[in-house]
């Protein structure tokens, strides 16, 4: 009798997040902004993280995305632990391993798509050449190949937040951290921008943390994380995540 083959180990976590807690000292007072928080996000979710004013999402996004540090516990990306890293060491994380698209685009105003684009690369001293194909490449990802030249001010919002995202692609990092990337448009410029999310988590892959207030948004995520009082007050997956192409679908044309 033959021994049966040894099963493949489980892939470890993108995202592993161990009793992770954050206090900020105020005058006499500590705010406990996160307390004994775990939580883990497999490679090729799309996970939304909803919770009210001061619940500390926001927190939670910024410890995350490598922007602050744990005062206790332990935060692992991609099985690298960043818990204690200095300034410097979490900002080579943020830009091999993060790509980050924000409510508010923060594109360069009087600089074209195509070099807002290639700006992540030049920290990374990517040649010219080479970062022209890439940013045009990410470009094309998002369906704005054609508006490569155009600056910010020529383009629609729906749009600067296209470039906002192949600007986080560029570097084509595991992880892309969302925050509140439709709070700026309307919602069928909502639905354009979540299918186009949905289509990066499908067809490449790709592990999106989304925050946000709208539950409708949410809903097009395959798995909800509700932050309350700094605590994980609730962790649903979905069955049947919403299309968000066919939501744009069904509005119908514009009138």
């Amino acid at each position: 009798m033959t021994d049966a083959p040894a099963s493949p180990a489980p892939a470890s976590p993108l995202v592993r997040l161990t009793g992770v807690s954050k206090d900020y000292v105020s005058g006499p007072e500590v705010v406990h902004a996160l307390r004994d928080v775990s939580l883990e996000i497999a490679r090729g979710e799309l996970v939304g993280i909803i919770g009210t004013s001061g619940s500390g999402k926001s927190t939670l996004m910024n410890i995350l995305g490598c922007l602050d540090r744990p005062t206790r516990g332990r935060y692992e990306l991609a099985s690298v632990d960043v818990t204690e890293r200095s300034g410097d060491q979490r900002a080579i994380v943020r830009n091999r391993l993060i790509g980050f698209v924000f409510q508010g685009f923060n594109l360069l105003a009087r600089t074209t798509a195509l070099d807002n684009v290639e700006l992540p690369l030049v920290y990374r001293g990517v040649g010219a050449r080479e970062r022209r194909r890439r940013a045009l490449d990410a470009l094309a990802q998002v369906g704005l190949a054609d508006r490569a030249r155009h600056t910010p001010s020529q383009l629609s919002g729906g749009q600067q937040q296209r470039v906002a995202i192949a600007r986080a692609l560029v570097t084509q990092p595991p992880l892309l951290l969302a925050d509140e990337p439709t709070g700026n448009l309307d919602t069928r410029t909502s639905f354009e921008v979540l299918a186009l999310l949905q289509a990066l988590v499908r067809d490449q892959g790709i592990t999106i943390a989304l925050v946000t207030h709208e539950p409708d948004i949410a809903a097009c995520t395959s798995r909800i994380v509700t932050v309350r009082d700094g605590r994980i007050a609730s962790d649903e997956r979905h069955a049947a995540p919403r299309d968000a192409a066919r939501a744009l679908e069904e509005l119908g044309p514009l009138r």
